[in-house]
């Protein structure tokens, strides 16, 4: 069965991060750039003329507020859904951006493979921001400090993001899921998981989760 082709349309006033996240969608062969715009104004006349399933929006651009930009979106594009791919990040504006019903807000500093995932994610009909992310990631910091405090694996040489790692291998996840939960690549996660092994003198990860549930892990 043939997939859907998703029309994006990018609006961004440097053309570096247009260029990137051009690059990065040739990844995805039914998700295709539509439209690059660097001034707000400028996005109604795409929307007018071609459908578009998704604007990756930055908030800090020339032309009208986003505010007003993301009001006429719903009121005249009501299908088109907006993430928001901003420089900097606020509690209060994301406050403000989930009230006026956009469906995602994230930072331009995470890693490349998560902003594919979180572009899949709202086309999906998922609603994604950062802080909901960052306090995931907050609790995972929290239940290593809780879970390590006898410092063994300070002593076999275990760095802190092993230790992140290890527990969530511990769990049943796989390294994609890793990846995602500590924006990185799966890539990354897998070279962390040989370390591991290499460290505990140990073969497989079956061995790192029967280690875990020794130490009280899970």
């Amino acid at each position: 069965m043939e997939q859907t082709q998703t029309n994006i349309l990018i609006a961004d006033d440097h053309p570096a991060v247009r260029m990137g996240l051009v690059s990065l969608l040739k990844h995805k062969p039914n998700y295709k750039v539509i439209g690059q715009v660097g001034n707000s104004n400028e996005i109604p006349k795409y929307l007018s003329s071609i459908k578009t399933d998704l604007l990756v929006l930055d908030l800090n651009m020339p032309g009208q507020d986003y505010s007003v930009t993301i009001s006429e979106i719903q009121q005249n594009h009501p299908g088109v859904k907006i993430l928001v791919f901003s420089g900097y990040f606020d509690n209060d504006l994301e406050k403000r951006l989930k009230k006026i019903g956009v469906d995602g807000y994230v930072t331009k500093n995470i890693h490349p493979s998560r902003v594919l995932d979180l572009l899949v994610d709202v086309v999906d009909g998922k609603k994604c921001f950062i802080s909901d992310e960052l306090a995931e990631k907050a609790s995972l910091e929290k239940q290593i400090s809780d879970k390590f405090k006898d410092s063994f694996c300070k002593r076999l040489g275990i760095s802190k993001r092993e230790q992140e790692i290890l527990i969530l291998i511990s769990k049943g996840m796989t390294s994609q899921t890793i990846g995602k939960a500590l924006f990185i690549s799966k890539y990354t996660v897998e070279t962390h998981r040989k370390n591991i092994l290499r460290k505990l003198d140990m073969n497989s990860s079956t061995e790192l989760v029967k280690f875990a549930i020794k130490q009280g892990l899970v």
